[in-house]
């Protein structure tokens, strides 16, 4: 794929990370509209920016993730303000430096345009007792606003999701409407769920009935989560055996 940017970020081989691909011009996957850029400018707010080629990275380093800078379409909880760009572009670099986290992503020069990470579940989440490396959380996925519709959520999930990574793992994501932006698509909530169960759908994931509180919050949230292949049955049943746990929460 496609390599670092060009610059100081790239003249260090520590920051590089692995790179698989260039493309010319997956919280929140791509939607079939673009969204507002906003005042009629493009995404970047550069025309000069629409001319480069959009990049993908994978397994990126806490450095090489320092080096770019959101493009101002990336939100954090549906908000979208320079404010929630920054927030989230610092919740990647923490992940990118997990034991088990691991972020993809798409970029347009030194600009984040989209997203995909994992990492193990949090301390306080049902699933934290399980093995350690064999239970791991889709923890967001998003292409930034002005940026959709060009197949780049779906370029960051063949890629994660092509790699051995996964084969003996049960990987979760909890799709929670309050991440959905629902104003930027111009999709309904029933829409916006659809969609996203067709796109995990196409990965190997299933939606699963759960007592969990976040997902309980409300019913349009989902449950989703992928068996790999080699994962063992006794830790498939330990998963399913935390779905539903009456009133402890």
């Amino acid at each position: 794929m496609g390599r670092c940017p060009s610059g100081s970020m790239a003249d260090d081989a520590s920051l590089r990370c692995t790179e698989y691909g260039v493309t010319d011009v997956l919280q929140h996957p791509e939607m079939g509209r673009t969204g507002p850029a906003g005042n009629g400018t493009t995404p970047l707010g550069d025309t000069s920016a629409q001319k480069e080629a959009v990049e993908f990275a994978d397994r990126c380093t806490p450095e090489f993730l320092k080096a770019l800078a959101p493009a101002p379409g990336i939100g954090a909880f549906s908000r979208y303000s320079p404010q929630a760009a920054d927030r989230q572009h610092a919740a990647l670099v923490k992940v990118a430096a997990l034991a088990h986290g691991r972020v993809l992503v798409a970029h347009r020069g030194r600009h984040l345009v989209a997203y995909l990470t994992f990492h193990p579940p949090e301390d306080e989440s049902r699933w934290a007792p399980l093995p350690h490396g064999k239970i791991l959380e889709l923890g967001g996925i998003e292409v930034a606003r002005g940026f959709r519709g060009m197949g780049l959520a779906r370029r960051l999930m063949d890629q994660a999701f092509a790699s051995p990574d996964f084969d003996d793992v049960i990987v979760y994501a909890q799709a929670l409407t309050w991440c959905w932006d629902l104003e930027g698509t111009g999709m309904s909530m029933a829409d916006y769920r659809e969609m996203m169960l067709r796109l995990f759908g196409a990965y190997g994931f299933e939606s699963y009935a759960t007592d969990e509180p976040n997902i309980r919050y409300h019913r349009a949230s989902i449950l989703l989560a992928r068996n790999g292949p080699k994962t063992p049955p006794a830790l498939a049943e330990e998963f399913q055996a935390l779905l539903i746990k009456g009133g402890e929460g």
